[in-house]
């Protein structure tokens, strides 16, 4: 799914269609800004409720559920949130402690991310906890990793990505748009929680260094350059 919208042309004068570089072929100027999509918290609530209105053969309501709170609480990328378990969370201290063999390295040669530990629901939002403590009673004792699918111990990003959009089509849940333009359900994908927590933070006026500490980058100058279009508003 394209994150990005195009001008014209280049100062240099080079021209180029709609599906053009991201970068000037000439100059190297940067022709196109990200277009980032995220849920505002009516929506995530929207999204919740869908998990159980939709039609599906299998129950699956509870886990969806899990999965919406979990992925707009902790800003988690897919391939972190489907490698989740319960042994990371401590639900008595209300806090989960993300391995750093689970998250994304970052772009710099031997640089790695850290373990970090997060608190759950630090804003009182989703009741993060209660919603665990059920879900985590519906799960099979040998069932470690926190979101499984119907066939595997460990549901893979493709599922994580069909069941973010199923239940946004299902809610007529349209994610916004950070260039104003009007969106689609079918827009809807996971790594749009990770947005929607840069903006529900910076709009109860938490600071850029949080934003940086909850969604673990590298530099703070990586969150600022993300996440500028938020703080304009």
């Amino acid at each position: 799914m394209s994150e990005t919208t195009e001008a014209d042309a280049c100062e240099c004068g080079y021209e180029f269609a709609g599906d053009g570089p991201v970068k000037c072929p000439e100059c190297g100027e940067r022709l196109r800004e990200p277009i980032h999509r995220y849920f505002n918290l009516d929506q995530i609530e929207d999204l919740r409720d869908a998990a159980h209105s939709i039609d599906r053969r299998y129950d699956h309501a509870l886990r969806d559920e899990a999965l919406i709170v979990v992925s707009a609480d902790l800003g988690t990328r897919p391939n972190e949130t489907v490698q989740l378990t319960r042994s990371m969370f401590d639900l008595d201290n209300e806090e989960v402690m993300l391995p750093a063999g689970i998250q994304k390295d970052y772009p710099i040669e031997n640089k790695s991310p850290s373990a970090a530990t997060l608190r759950l629901d630090p804003y009182d939002q989703f009741n993060t906890v209660r919603l665990l403590r059920q879900y985590f009673r519906t799960l099979e004792d040998d069932q470690e990793h926190l979101f499984p699918s119907r066939l595997n111990d460990q549901m893979s990003t493709q599922t994580v990505r069909d069941i973010v959009t199923e239940l946004a089509v299902e809610g007529d849940v349209a994610p916004r748009r950070t260039d104003g333009q009007p969106a689609d359900p079918e827009e809807a994908h996971p790594h749009a929680f990770r947005h929607s927590v840069a903006n529900y933070m910076l709009a109860a006026d938490s600071n850029l260094w949080e934003v940086r500490n909850r969604l673990r980058h590298q530099s703070v100058l990586t969150t600022e350059r993300v996440y500028e279009h938020f703080q304009r508003r």
